[in-house]
C-alpha cells in the first residue's frame, strides 16, 4: 500500500473472515460470501478491488506508517495570478478548514476557478510539510490538474497516478490521482481534496467512499468540490452535518451559457436531420470549434462516420471511455486540432478548452440527467474572452432533466 521512509511496516491479512461464511477485504473494505467468490484452490478471493491486482485468502498486505518525510520548500507557490474577491474569500475558508482539520464542500460553479482557490490552503500545507491528494473520479480531471499543480507547486514534489498511466508511482509530497488508486493508501494523508465529488464512478459507490476514509489520517481536512452537489451533500448540507462555501459566478463574472433547445423529429438522425446539418454547417463556415455530446460509445463512433459523409470538409474525431487513445485524443483537441470532438458523457466534467461550443444531441436521452447537462453546458464559455459560447440540447421531447438544467444555469445566473 502506501510506500514512505519508514522501514517498518505494517502488515496483515488481505481478507478477513467474518460471521456466515462472509469475509471483509483489508484493501476495499467490502464484504462478499466465502461461498460465491473461491476458487478451486480452496482460497477465496475479493471480486470488487480485482483490478488493482486479485486478493486472496492466502495473500498479505503491507502498509508503510506514513512520515512526511519532505524537504521544506520556503515559497512553495509559484502562481502569479489574482484571485476575485469572491474567490479570496473561498480561499480564506478552506485555510480556516485546513487550521480546524475538518470536512467541507466548495459548491461552484463550472469554470469559476476552484482549482486556483485551492492554492492559499495548498501552500499553507505544503510548509507544514503535510501530505496531500488530489484525486478525481475521472482520468480526464486527472490528466488536465496534474500540469496545473506542477506549474503552480514547481518545488514541490508531485506524482500523477491513475490505472492505465505511464508514470511510475513516486513517494510525492502531492499526488494527483483517480479516486480507484486511494485504495493503495492507508491513512497516508491529511489533506485530501475529492475533485467532482457527485461523479460517476464516485457518487453511489460504497467501496470507492472507503477508499477515500482509509486514504486520510485519523486527523485531517477533506475538501470536496463540486458545481453540482448530489443530493447526499445537499442534505449533509441542510442538516448541519457539512459546511459549505457558494460560488455562482465564474472567475470572469460572465453569466455561464442558457442553453437552447431544439426539437427534432421521431427517429431522425444526423444524416437525416436538416436542422443539425445546418447548425453544423455554420459552425464549419465559421470555422467556430465545438463539443458533440451523444448519448453512447456505439453513437460516437457512428456518428463521427456519418460526419465524414455529411460535412466532408469538418476536421473531427470521437473519443469515449474506453478508447485506448482517449488521453492523447483529450490533449490533441486542446491543442487544437480537429474542428470538432464527438465524445460520450467522458467530457462532461473536469476538462476545458478555449472557444468552444457545446451541442448535445439526443439531450433527452436518460443517460443525460440535470446535473449531466448541468456540467455538460459548463464546458463552453470558460475564458473571458469567449464567455459568449453558445450550447444547444437537441431532442425528440423536452424533458424535465432538461428544463431542470436550464432552470438551475438561468438561476445561477441570478444568485
Amino acid at each position: 500500500m502506501t510506500t514512505a521512509a519508514d522501514p517498518n511496516p505494517n502488515k496483515f491479512p488481505a481478507l478477513i473472515s467474518g460471521a456466515q461464511n462472509s469475509f471483509t477485504c483489508q484493501r476495499c473494505q467490502m464484504t462478499n460470501s466465502r461461498q460465491v467468490y473461491w476458487l478451486p484452490s480452496h482460497v477465496y478471493y475479493c471480486p470488487h478491488c480485482i483490478g488493482l491486482g486479485r486478493l486472496t485468502s492466502q495473500d498479505w498486505l503491507v502498509a508503510y506508517p506514513e512520515v512526511n518525510a519532505f524537504a521544506p520548500v520556503a515559497k512553495p507557490l509559484a502562481w502569479q495570478g489574482t484571485l476575485t474577491s469572491a474567490q479570496r474569500q473561498v480561499a480564506g475558508e478552506l485555510c480556516q478548514v485546513w487550521r480546524q482539520q475538518g470536512e467541507h464542500l466548495v459548491w461552484a460553479v463550472t469554470g469559476s476557478g476552484k482549482t486556483e482557490m485551492l492554492f492559499p490552503m495548498l501552500q499553507q500545507a505544503v510548509l507544514h510539510r503535510d501530505r496531500i491528494a488530489l484525486a478525481a473520479p475521472r482520468i480526464d480531471v486527472c490528466t488536465e490538474l496534474y500540469p496545473r499543480i506542477q506549474a503552480a507547486f514547481p518545488r514541490v514534489s508531485c506524482g500523477l497516478l491513475y490505472g492505465s498511466g505511464q508514470l511510475k508511482y513516486q513517494y510525492t509530497q502531492i499526488l494527483v490521482c483517480t479516486v480507484h488508486q486511494l485504495l493503495k493508501f492507508r491513512q497516508a494523508f491529511d489533506v485530501l481534496v475529492l475533485d467532482e465529488c457527485d461523479s460517476f464512478p464516485y457518487l453511489n459507490n460504497p467501496m470507492l467512499h472507503a477508499a477515500v476514509k482509509q486514504a486520510v489520517k485519523p486527523h485531517h481536512t477533506l475538501i470536496y468540490l463540486s458545481a453540482t452537489p448530489s443530493l447526499e451533500y445537499q442534505q449533509r448540507i441542510q442538516q448541519q452535518q457539512l459546511n459549505y462555501s457558494l460560488l455562482n459566478r465564474r472567475f470572469h463574472g460572465h453569466d455561464l451559457p442558457v442553453p437552447r433547445y431544439q426539437t427534432v423529429g421521431f427517429g431522425k438522425t444526423i444524416t437525416t436531420n436538416w436542422t443539425l446539418q445546418q447548425h453544423l454547417k455554420k459552425l464549419v463556415q465559421q470555422q467556430q470549434r465545438f463539443l458533440l455530446f451523444v448519448p453512447s460509445i456505439a453513437s460516437s463512433e457512428k456518428i463521427s462516420r456519418q460526419l465524414t459523409y455529411v460535412l466532408p470538409t469538418l476536421s473531427q474525431n470521437f473519443v469515449h471511455a474506453k478508447d485506448p487513445q482517449r488521453v492523447a485524443k483529450v490533449a490533441a483537441f486542446r491543442r487544437g486540432h480537429w474542428q470538432a470532438l464527438i465524445t460520450t458523457t467522458v467530457l462532461e466534467r473536469g476538462v476545458s478548452f478555449d472557444n468552444i461550443d457545446v451541442i448535445v444531441w439526443q439531450a433527452d436521452n436518460e443517460r443525460f440527467n440535470m446535473q449531466t447537462l448541468v456540467q455538460i453546458a459548463g464546458r463552453a464559455g470558460r475564458s473571458a474572452q469567449y464567455s459568449n459560447n453558445q450550447v444547444t440540447f437537441y431532442g425528440r421531447k423536452y424533458t424535465r432533466a432538461i428544463q431542470q438544467a436550464i432552470t438551475t444555469i438561468i438561476e445561477l445566473n441570478h444568485g
